[in-house]
């Protein structure tokens, strides 16, 4: 027998919630699911209390600090009268609780449960829209006590080509494309100013599937693991890459939910000519993000990013640069 090191460990749900129910005032789980293993590890479950989500963080992806700065401001903007899902402070008040697994110590957090559903049309884009405005606008008040990236240049574009160029080494060619183009983007970056452009807390993944619609006029945010301090219109700019950085089509890169959310957003928020003029970057700069996140997780989703993951990711970076003049 070999004792293999472990980088990721997936708990038992049942050892998980029974684990975790003694620590805080949520009743006797009944009903508990993996839900996803992605940036960080997603449970729901079901008491006699009610419906709660547990996210238990994977090791290395947030510190201790980062994550007490996301469920500060979550605790802040549900203050603020912000419909989204917040953290529950265990039974003698910390918010987070500490796992012991295979590869070190991990963070768990509960949340209050999202009703409603994932929905992108133009009437649920226009209700996103104000309410994207009204988050910005109250998180301008926020003052954090605990360390946590900002959503620059290093952040969005240096840490994840760090993990994305070793893979095209066999892609010179796509390689000096991916240099050369985060280059122009990151002077792009550099040439915006905190006097003459808007900065301040961001979402960070707005693309339209972490906030839940329900069958009136309700919704609820979620998932703030990428929040930080950053560029607004890069914060906008998620929801427009959401629906066209699969198209490699020009004549396609316009799409009217996006026009919908944006003229909800400026509606209650109006933003300067050169933060609209920023839009085309960000998009091409969350693509690479995009690439370097892919990549950069390959170790536990699994090395599926072959020539045909790349062909297409970075056919759409192309053809957007090439349309938008960047």
């Amino acid at each position: 027998m070999i004792k293999v090191a472990a980088i990721h460990t997936v708990f038992d749900k049942e050892d998980l919630f029974s684990a975790v129910a003694e620590l805080y005032d949520i009743g006797v789980p009944l009903v508990s699911r993996f839900v996803s293993n992605g940036l960080n590890d997603t449970y729901d479950v079901v008491t006699d209390k009610g419906r709660y989500v547990l996210r238990v963080y994977k090791r290395h992806w947030r510190d201790e600090a980062a994550i007490r700065y996301e469920l500060d401001l979550l605790l802040y903007l549900n203050d603020c009268g912000i419909p989204l899902s917040y953290p529950i402070a265990r039974k003698d008040g910390e918010l987070l609780t500490y796992l012991a697994a295979s590869e070190g110590t991990r963070y768990a957090a509960l949340f209050t449960y999202a009703e409603g559903v994932g929905k992108a049309d133009i009437n649920t884009s226009v209700r996103y829209g104000r309410a994207v405005a009204q988050l910005h606008h109250a998180s301008n008040g926020f003052v954090p006590s605990h360390d946590r990236f900002d959503l620059d240049s290093v952040h969005l574009l240096d840490e994840p080509l760090a993990h994305l160029l070793p893979k095209l080494q066999h892609r010179p060619d796509d390689a000096r494309f991916v240099l050369e183009t985060a280059d122009r983007l990151k002077q792009r970056m550099n040439q915006l100013s905190p006097n003459n452009n808007d900065w301040g807390v961001c979402h960070g993944d707005l693309h339209g599937w972490n906030v839940f619609h329900e069958e009136e006029s309700g919704l609820t945010h979620f998932d703030f693991d990428c929040c930080g301090a950053g560029w607004r219109a890069y914060d906008l700019s998620v929801y427009l890459w959401n629906f066209v950085h699969g198209r490699h089509d020009p004549e396609k890169f316009g799409d009217e939910c996006w026009e919908a959310f944006l003229g909800a957003y400026l509606s209650e928020r109006p933003l300067g000519q050169s933060d609209l003029d920023a839009i085309p970057s960000f998009v091409a700069i969350r693509q690479l993000w995009l690439l370097g996140l892919h990549t950069g997780n390959s170790a536990v989703w699994g090395a599926w990013q072959d020539d045909n993951y790349f062909d297409g990711k970075l056919k759409f970076l192309k053809l957007w640069m090439e349309a938008y003049d960047l």
